[in-house]
C-alpha cells in the first residue's frame, strides 16, 4: 500500500470514528487514576471505565457499544430490507446491539448461554430484545462455541437474505472499532507514558484492537489479555487459550505466540471487585474485578515507575443479585479468610443500598424506549417461529 493511499485511509477511518463518537453517544469517560493502590512501587495504575460509574445517566453503555454500532451500522447499510437480525451472545452486545435495531425496526434475536444473569435477561427484554436461552444440556455439549455456531448453522441453512447475523467473533469491524476508539482514547492520553494494559478477553475484539495498534504505534506498551478459568462464574469473559476447542476468529489477528494471558478463578475476581469498590470507589462489574485481580497478580514483575491500564469493560448493572449470589456461595464454601470476609460483607452492603431489579428495568425502559418487550424462547420454540416471522409483511 502507497504511503499516500495509506494516509488517505487513516483520514477517512478517523472521519468516521469521529462521526461514530458524535451520532452514537460514544465520547469516552475520563481515565481515572485509583489513589493509594501501590505503596511498595512507584507505580500510577489508571482505570478506563466503559460505563458510567452508577450514575444512571446512561445505564446500559458497555464497552460492547462500540462494534455493535459499527457492526450494526454496516449491516443495516448493506442489507436495509433485512427483517430478523440474529447474535450470539453472553448479554452486552446484544445489549447494544437492540437499541440500533429498535431505531431501525428490526426484530433481534439474541441467542444467550444458560448461566447468563436473570437480571441480564431482564434488561434485554425490556429493550425490546427477543432471547433464545439454550439449555444447560444443549450448552454442556459444546460449552460457549454451541451458541455461536448454532446461530451460523442456522444461518446458513436458511439461506435468505431476510436473516442476518451480527456476528461479533468472526467480523474485522470488531476489533477495528476499537483501533478507531478504543486505543486511540488510550494513546491521546498517555502518548508515550504508559507501560501496560491489561484487557478482559470475551469476543476478543478489544483485545485484538488495542494489540493491534500499539503493536504499531506504541510497541513497547505490554497489553495483557486476562480470561477465567475454563469453569467459571465470571459473565461477558471466556476461557479462550489453553485447553479450549475454539478461540473466536478475530483472535488470531494478533501473534498468539508472543500474546501474555492470565487465567484468574472466581475467588480472586469476586474478592478484588469487592475490593475495588470498598477501597478505592471503583465500581464494574465482574470482568473489572477479574482484570484488577490480574494487575495484583503481576506486580512483583512492575518497575518503578510503570504507568498500568486496567480496562472496566461494564459496569454492575445487571450483576447486582447475581454478584449477591456468587459471593455468598464463596462464602459459604469458605474460600475467603477472615480479612476478606470483613471486605466482602462490606461490599455486599454497599449492593443491597443499589436501587432494585425493578426500578432498573424502569430506568431502561424510559431511557431506550422500546416499541414493545422482548419475548423468551427455547431454541425449538424460536425454529418453529422462524418461518411465521419471515413470511410478516
Amino acid at each position: 500500500m502507497s504511503k499516500v493511499f495509506s494516509a488517505i485511509s487513516l483520514q477517512m477511518f478517523n472521519r468516521f470514528a469521529e462521526n461514530l463518537v458524535q451520532y452514537r453517544g460514544l465520547k469516552p469517560y475520563p481515565i481515572e487514576e485509583i489513589k493509594g493502590f501501590s505503596v511498595e512501587k512507584d507505580l500510577h495504575v489508571f482505570i478506563k471505565r466503559e460505563h458510567d460509574n452508577i450514575e444512571g445517566t446512561d445505564p446500559i453503555r458497555s464497552i460492547k457499544r462500540k462494534p455493535a454500532s459499527i457492526m450494526g451500522l454496516f449491516v443495516e447499510e448493506v442489507n436495509p430490507y433485512s427483517k430478523v437480525w440474529i447474535s450470539a451472545s453472553s448479554g452486552n452486545f446484544v445489549e447494544e446491539l437492540g437499541i440500533l435495531a429498535n431505531e431501525a425496526g428490526k426484530d433481534l434475536f439474541a441467542v444467550v448461554p444458560p448461566r447468563t444473569p436473570s437480571q441480564k435477561i431482564e434488561t434485554l427484554r425490556n429493550l425490546g430484545i427477543n432471547i433464545v436461552k439454550v439449555s444447560e444440556e444443549e450448552y454442556d455439549l459444546c460449552p460457549r462455541e454451541f451458541t455461536v455456531f448454532w446461530v451460523r448453522a442456522l444461518v446458513n441453512r436458511l439461506n435468505s437474505t431476510d436473516v442476518l447475523n451480527i456476528d461479533q467473533y468472526n467480523s474485522i469491524l470488531n476489533p477495528l472499532s476499537h483501533v478507531l476508539l478504543t486505543a486511540k482514547e488510550i494513546d491521546e492520553k498517555f502518548e508515550n507514558d504508559l507501560t501496560h494494559i491489561f484487557v478482559p478477553l470475551g469476543s476478543t475484539g478489544t483485545f485484538a484492537g488495542i494489540c493491534e495498534y500499539f503493536s504499531r504505534f506504541r510497541p513497547k506498551v505490554k497489553i495483557i489479555g486476562v480470561q477465567p478459568t475454563m469453569e467459571h462464574h465470571i459473565p461477558g469473559v471466556h476461557y479462550v487459550m489453553g485447553d479450549c476447542k475454539w478461540s473466536p476468529e478475530i483472535f488470531g489477528l494478533p501473534d498468539k505466540r508472543s500474546l501474555k494471558i492470565l487465567t484468574i478463578d472466581d475467588k480472586s475476581a469476586y474478592l478484588a471487585l469487592s475490593e475495588l469498590e470498598v477501597k478505592y470507589g471503583v465500581h464494574g462489574g465482574p470482568s473489572s474485578g477479574m482484570v484488577f485481580a490480574a494487575l495484583k497478580k503481576e506486580l512483583n514483575t512492575m518497575e518503578d515507575g510503570s504507568n498500568i491500564l486496567v480496562l472496566s469493560a461494564d459496569s454492575s448493572w445487571d450483576y447486582v443479585e447475581w454478584n449477591r449470589a456468587i459471593l455468598t456461595k464463596l462464602k459459604n464454601e469458605s474460600v475467603f479468610s477472615e480479612e476478606d470476609d470483613v471486605l466482602v460483607e462490606k461490599y455486599m452492603g454497599l449492593l443491597q443500598r443499589r436501587e432494585d431489579a425493578s426500578r432498573r428495568v424502569l430506568k431502561v425502559k424510559n431511557t431506550y424506549k422500546p416499541p414493545k418487550k422482548g419475548q423468551l424462547y427455547s431454541l425449538e420454540e424460536f425454529e418453529d417461529l422462524l418461518p411465521n416471522l419471515l413470511n410478516k409483511t
